[in-house]
């Protein structure tokens, strides 16, 4: 499908608006912020909303804004915006690395923190046109009962690619969660269910009005591999953030439907994460490039990421 299908389109103007469209749609609703990643998926028909909700009009939601203890992203920041923050490159430079290999410029000016976080899952099968889909089974995330990408495969293996979680993770972000039942502050990572059919614990009603990082200074990078230098997706990305400790986390993504948190509290455990992870991780044939190259690129770009971290900083 290459147009948009009909949909109810609304623009409200304040968070209380927002949550009575949710309410009252609550199995047809989308949430559009940047739009980067949800109108290809409506344009392919793999969403198919009965109403469309632009929240871009809703006023305190775009601001970078360091107290001294926290750093907090509204939502609606563009990922373009977090790029170009001088305070974020000096403090935080795997969130910095990551927006700056995120997509392409066009689309860091128009995409947004949050929906960069919560975009879907995706899957060589699944992500194409409706005409296409048609030539396999319906898969778990198309209504069917099998996983294409694996024989016989009866859960979803979908993978999460998302560039800004694993940095912001990296960080020990959270999120500010607002809902009907109020405001709460809840780790990044707890937000992903491991589940690729439905790979956010979400509510419907609930969504992201912040991001909050520590106000720490931190060392670090962001490495990714992608099929087209210029723009794409993620095929394997790994971040690390750490203190002058030696302290920190080394995230993995793009293995699987969620990214993978290795903590470690010093350098030598550190210097023991690349192997780890690669025997952790346990790619599937969803993807152009084989699982086991994947795999293996998992600690390579470990192996990268740390060796240049370390070289620039100490």
């Amino acid at each position: 499908m290459s147009v948009l299908p009909e949909f109810e389109y609304k623009r409200p103007g304040t968070a209380n608006e927002l949550f009575d469209l949710l309410l009252s749609h609550e199995t047809g609703a989308q949430i559009l912020a940047g739009g980067t990643d949800l109108i290809p998926r409506v344009k392919l028909g793999l969403k198919k909303p009965d109403i469309v909700i632009d929240i871009k009009d809703i006023e305190g939601l775009n601001y970078v804004k360091d107290d001294g203890e926290k750093v907090r992203i509204g939502a609606l920041t563009t990922i373009y915006n977090i790029k170009n923050n001088i305070m974020i490159k000096e403090k935080h430079p795997a969130l910095h690395e990551a927006t700056a290999l995120t997509a392409n410029e066009n689309i860091r000016q128009r995409g947004t923190v949050g929906g960069n976080i919560l975009q879907d899952t995706r899957c060589l099968y699944y992500n194409k046109p409706e005409t296409w889909r048609l030539s396999f089974k319906p898969c778990l995330k198309n209504r069917g009962d099998i996983c294409n990408a694996v024989k016989g495969g009866k859960k979803c293996f979908s993978i999460y690619r998302g560039d800004l979680a694993p940095a912001l993770i990296s960080l020990s972000a959270s999120i500010c969660l607002v809902g009907k039942d109020g405001e709460k502050e809840i780790p990044l990572e707890n937000i992903f269910t491991g589940d690729g059919m439905s790979p956010f614990s979400l509510k419907k009603t609930d969504f992201i009005k912040e991001v909050i990082i520590p106000s720490q200074k931190m060392i670090g990078g962001y490495e990714k591999l992608r099929m087209r230098k210029s723009v794409d997706y993620p095929v394997v990305n790994v971040a690390l953030s750490m203190d002058t400790k030696g302290r920190g986390r080394l995230v993995s993504g793009s293995v699987g439907p969620r990214p993978i948190v290795y903590e470690f509290l010093s350098s030598d455990e550190l210097r023991k994460i690349p192997e780890r992870a690669y025997n952790e991780a346990f790619p599937v044939n969803n993807m152009i490039l084989s699982p086991l190259y994947r795999k293996r690129m998992v600690r390579v770009l470990s192996e990268r990421l740390i060796r240049r971290v370390f070289l620039d900083n100490f």
